[in-house]
């Protein structure tokens, strides 16, 4: 006898997302400096490369019933067009990419460890004008028109048009991690347990401060008066620019592999728990001070593995390592499903600047934009 099943109902991600197999681990996603196309770093070293407009978006598709007045999303007509992927593994992996200009990505080659560009739609290319040694880290400036890029122990300012070098600057100690500050004005250059502060517009050294740690992720404080740096070794360092001093929030239950300042909820946030951990700005906990805790989501029995924070919302976007995707208000308790656990972990999130996009990349090579629709945060 024949079982019949009832298809399956589709989710709101089936409605609002797409999705691509890319069936390679995806280790790092960013979106280019015109919102226009998404970059996947995948973990054998190819990039790929998928468009952000949408032919098809959820907007296009929400229906308003007439008897109730309810919206709706109707679902896909039209197959997605596959996404580009660079010709064989040209990605050092171990140096996260950046933007470069409107439309590409700047990258440390694989095999040479040179600095090359990726543009929107695909095409890699070397640098040739930048200088010809191994890069650490690197971080975009576009108000300026530059990017910073460490090359170990040394640090030099170039055009992003082209490469050519504008400052340079010899630091006591080998760069991994550089972040810019809201205003464009700073460089903060962690490596080998140090972070240094540096002017963005001449590469002028401002101080060094001892911050011991693996960092994995390192980010500016909307005031700029804090830094704050994700630890694999499970803590958070935190900056404290004003003392010139460093402190570390230990004992998480795992690697702090994500964590940010959110400008609209008010608050420091970071993964590696069983709940999104925070607290209230300015009341921030250094030294003996406890600070502020706040409380967003809900508790679980499964860590948090990332986070990412809305650009202009207290919202934060939370991923765990059963594939499971999460939308959180930041301070409250209020949660929203995104995606249905997968299996997966999420390895990479994050926000399109304006908020409308959210990037997931997990471990099982499944890449996805989830577009929401413009009244749904309203």
């Amino acid at each position: 006898m024949t079982e019949h099943k009832p298809p399956q109902a589709m989710t709101l991600f089936d409605l609002i997302a797409r999705t691509w197999a890319l069936k390679t681990p995806v280790q790092g996603l960013a979106f280019n400096g015109k919102g226009s196309a998404l970059v996947a770093t995948l973990a054998d070293g190819r990039l790929a490369f998928v468009s952000v407009n949408d032919a098809e978006s959820p907007d296009s598709r929400v229906r308003i019933e007439a008897d109730t007045g309810r919206p709706s999303i109707r679902p896909r007509t039209k197959p997605l067009p596959p996404p580009v992927l660079s010709e064989g593994a040209v990605v050092n992996t171990e140096v996260m990419p950046c933007r470069l200009g409107e439309q590409g990505m700047a990258f440390a080659h694989a095999e040479t460890g040179l600095l090359w560009r990726a543009t929107a739609r695909g095409q890699t290319l070397p640098m040739n004008a930048a200088p010809r040694d191994e890069v650490s880290a690197m971080a975009a400036l576009p108000r300026a028109g530059m990017l910073a890029v460490a090359f170990g122990g040394q640090l030099a300012l170039l055009v992003e048009a082209g490469g050519a070098e504008v400052a340079f600057l010899d630091l006591a100690h080998r760069v991994t991690r550089i972040a810019v500050s809201p205003d464009q004005r700073q460089l903060a250059c962690w490596g080998a347990g140090k972070l240094s502060l540096v002017s963005a517009e001449d590469l002028a050294l401002t101080t060094t401060i001892a911050c011991p740690g693996e960092v994995t992720d390192l980010q500016w404080s909307p005031c700029q008066r804090w830094l704050q740096a994700g630890c694999a070794d499970k803590a958070l360092a935190l900056v404290d620019l004003e003392a010139g001093a460093a402190d570390r929030i230990t004992d998480f239950p795992a690697a702090v592999k994500s964590a940010g300042f959110s400008k609209a909820g008010n608050a420091m946030v970071a993964s590696g728990a069983f709940r999104v951990v925070g607290w209230q700005l300015p009341d921030l906990p250094f030294g003996d001070h406890p600070g502020t805790p706040l409380e967003t989501g809900k508790p679980g029995l499964t860590l948090v593995d990332r986070i990412a924070l809305h650009p202009s919302r207290d919202l934060c976007a939370v991923g765990y390592a059963t594939g499971l995707v999460m939308l959180c208000r930041i301070g409250h308790g209020d949660e929203m499903l995104v995606r249905e656990g997968t299996g997966d972990p999420v390895k990479a999130l994050t926000w399109s600047d304006d908020g409308a996009h959210l990037a997931i990349g997990d471990a099982g090579g499944s890449l996805s934009i989830a577009t929401f629709p413009k009244n749904m945060f309203k």
